[in-house]
């Protein structure tokens, strides 16, 4: 399969996101504080043109660790005839690697737990927090020092 993965706007990310993460809810709830902060990059994978995946990396603290110099991994997705092919890998590689261009120490997310062995196979940290998010289910709170 040959697909790239590049920079893009967090506006392409909206359908995936919607389609993937938010049960085809409307595209203002896929929407996320921080998408057009500064400093903000969103990634997507394109086969033709065509997005198959997308993250988001947001200059945010967790509240459950007290990470400094640090972004957050927000609305990984990848469409389901595309997932266990790669493409998540080389999404979540780009944006470390984007992280570690930009100086940052650490990366972090809000896993849900159908996600949490993949990011644990990426070396990603789990200190045990798990908590409910209101309508999308149970997450793990990860981590990764960069550098």
């Amino acid at each position: 399969m040959n697909y790239e993965i590049r920079m893009t706007d967090p506006e392409n990310l909206l359908p995936i996101r919607s389609l993937i993460l938010r049960n085809n809810s409307n595209f203002n709830l896929c929407r996320y504080q921080g998408d057009k902060k500064k400093g903000s990059i969103h990634l997507a994978g394109f086969l033709n043109n065509k997005i198959i995946g997308g993250v988001s990396l947001i200059r945010n603290k967790p509240i459950y660790k007290n990470l400094k110099n640090c972004v957050q991994i927000r609305g990984m997705c990848i469409l389901s005839n595309f997932q266990k092919m790669g493409v998540g890998k080389k999404l979540v590689m780009e944006a470390e690697k984007k992280c570690i261009e930009m100086n940052i120490d650490f990366i972090w997310m809000n896993a849900r737990i159908v996600a949490l062995d993949f990011y644990l196979k990426m070396n990603y940290k789990d200190p045990g927090i798990t908590y409910e998010i209101s309508n999308i289910g149970l997450h793990h709170f990860l981590y990764k020092k960069l550098k």
